[in-house]
């Protein structure tokens, strides 16, 4: 697992350097929480459910035309087996990844691209997660709004036992102006 926390860490390093160095105007703190659905690979585990939680600081760009944005993210899912397999059991994913997204600044609805980098645990394996992100946000006031979210993702070890997933989410979110 030595060369995938070096990655991760490489990955994190350059990401929050680069947002730093940006010239961001205006930022606002955004945090949420979102219901969300899960699929693997595996055709032994059913769709999994699960929440995601995220906080994180959004900047214009672009002479006010773009936003940016880094945060971090923390899901967890419970996937049930599917069928009778009589030696396997259910699983639990849990995981936490650093995101970067970006997109035009628009007064009710935000949709933003992006990509994530972080740590997923599957029961007993670890796994690097990597992958891009797609959100949307539709602010109802200033401060609330509703948060969609697709994020597929890359689990990778060095055990070459990596497997491809995608999460849905619909859930919150809150906007602190200028904190």
């Amino acid at each position: 697992m030595g060369y995938l926390r070096f990655a991760a860490i490489a990955v994190l390093a350059f990401g929050v350097s680069s947002y730093a160095s940006l010239s961001v105007g205006e930022r606002q703190v955004k945090a949420g929480v979102a219901y969300q659905g899960a699929s693997t690979n595996s055709s032994n585990y059913r769709p999994g459910i699960g929440v995601n939680g995220f906080v994180g600081t959004d900047g214009t760009i672009l002479g006010a035309g773009g936003t940016a944005g880094m945060g971090v993210r923390a899901n967890y899912e419970h996937y049930r087996v599917d069928g009778d397999i009589p030696s396997a059991s259910d699983q639990d994913e849990g995981g936490i990844a650093l995101t970067g997204m970006v997109g035009p600044n628009t007064s009710f609805f935000q949709p933003k691209l992006g990509g994530h980098v972080g740590y997923a645990r599957l029961e007993e394996n670890n796994y690097l997660d990597l992958g891009p992100d797609a959100t949307a946000d539709l602010k109802l006031t200033p401060q609330l709004g509703v948060h969609a979210l697709i994020t597929p993702s890359w689990f990778v070890t060095e055990s070459h036992s990596n497997y491809f997933g995608t999460k849905l989410g619909l859930g919150v979110i809150w906007s602190i102006p200028g904190a």
